[in-house]
């Protein structure tokens, strides 16, 4: 009888072993395939089709190859070779230009256009692990908002006049918004952010849920472990709603109110935690990344970046 009992606990523990060692691996597996998704990146990705339907596109690519253009390098922090290509106006007014996510600099020429024409040198920069950048991950936009630091500094060595507007787009945009968190020099007039998450927990949680129809926030924190295995980055350390919270940058938040990657919801978070001078602007039919196409927009980014630049010649 006992013997009986022993073997029935036997089978018991190795049924209850097999099913934890089971869950921990389906855990793991899950967690590896959410940082590869998100952080890993392919090197020279080709064009988006988004960017190719583009009716600006044939214009815009006409524009960047006959601009008076330079690549320009940086070495980042970590020591990661950066690039980006200065569009040359002759002005002391600059423009950075931070591009989205899953993007890289020159594939989206609308920004840096409109800039250009308003009198503005252009520096579109492709971010760690994009385009000529070297890096095998992104952070979205923690280690780069210390790399628009840097791209700050190469400018002012080159003209202690300049003019500097920060603009970035989703993955830029948090990076930007990150940055305006730190001292920036007083060249920096002011900072677009366009479609930035809050930080990346939080946009981790809800895409996990998102696509995975689950509400797997338990896998963050396992996605956690490898980023700062895989790069030494943890990443509840990436709090863009502190960053904001400490900034004295002149900031216009824009974001589209049908975006389904970073929520709508968090630019009001963003936008009250802000200590700057601060303007919102939505965009009731853009999606992600897409609020540039709406006619208002270049208008509503003209107009903020006017008074500010006012506001520091005075």
């Amino acid at each position: 009888m006992a013997e009986n009992s022993s073997s029935k606990v036997g089978k018991v523990l190795a049924v209850t072993a097999g099913v934890t060692l089971a869950v921990g691996a389906t855990y793991c597996a899950s967690c590896a395939y959410i940082f590869t998704k998100v952080f890993k990146r392919k090197k020279n990705p080709s064009y988006l089709e988004f960017s190719n339907s583009l009716i600006t596109k044939k214009e815009n690519d006409a524009w960047f190859e006959n601009a008076d253009k330079s690549i320009v390098e940086i070495v980042s922090y970590d020591g990661l070779r950066l690039s980006g290509t200065l569009v040359n106006n002759n002005s002391d007014k600059y423009v950075i230009v931070f591009h989205a996510y899953d993007f890289f600099g020159a594939q989206v020429l609308d920004v840096p256009k409109h800039f250009y024409d308003e009198g503005y040198n252009c520096l579109i920069v492709d971010q760690r692990g994009y385009g000529l950048s070297e890096g095998d991950y992104t952070t979205l936009g923690w280690k780069e908002h210390y790399d628009c630091i840097d791209w700050i500094d190469f400018i002012i060595k080159q003209n202690q006049n300049a003019k500097i507007v920060l603009h970035g787009t989703s993955l830029g945009a948090t990076a930007v918004l990150n940055a305006t968190g730190e001292f920036l020099p007083s060249n920096v007039v002011c900072a677009i952010s366009d479609c930035a998450f809050t930080s990346i927990d939080s946009l981790l949680k809800y895409q996990i849920k998102r696509f995975l129809k689950v509400p797997l926030g338990a896998l963050v924190p396992g996605v956690n472990i490898l980023c700062k295995s895989k790069m030494n980055f943890n990443l509840y350390e990436a709090n863009t709603l502190r960053q904001v919270k400490q900034s004295s940058t002149p900031t216009l938040f824009l974001h589209g109110e049908l975006d389904c990657f970073a929520p709508f919801e968090m630019v009001f978070d963003l936008f009250y935690a802000c200590t700057a001078e601060k303007e919102l602007c939505t965009f009731q039919e853009s999606k992600h990344a897409e609020s540039f196409l709406d006619h208002k927009y270049f208008e509503k980014v003209f107009e903020f970046i006017n008074l500010h630049i006012n506001k520091n010649e005075n």
